[in-house]
């Protein structure tokens, strides 16, 4: 299956056991990580963005105070495919990466 191939359902709950933080709402990976305070949802929230800008993916990020929402899903074919589940492989690893206090 190429990269940008719609999954189907039995595909995603299968690569949804793989993960951790995230969550299927629809058609859409979502997740939270929360943080303290502003400035470190909004470092997280660049790291994201660096990340996405590498696979030229393009999700919604919301940085709050103290929380980043991601939702993650390929608008082209309006669903979820092999590099929605990459992109949020590697967020979840920066994600463990983190130094929490």
């Amino acid at each position: 299956m190429a990269d940008d191939e719609r999954l189907g359902d039995d595909e995603i709950t299968e690569k949804l056991e793989n993960l951790q933080i995230w969550s299927r709402s629809g058609e859409k990976l979502v997740t939270c990580v929360e943080f303290d305070d502003y400035k470190q949802s909004a470092f997280f929230a660049n790291t994201v963005f660096t990340l996405a800008e590498s696979h030229f993916h393009h999700p919604e990020v919301k940085v709050e105070y103290g929380a980043v929402e991601i939702d993650l899903w390929s608008h082209d074919v309006e669903g979820l495919t092999e590099r929605d589940f990459e992109l949020a492989e590697e967020i979840e690893q920066k994600v463990g990466e983190i130094k929490w206090s």
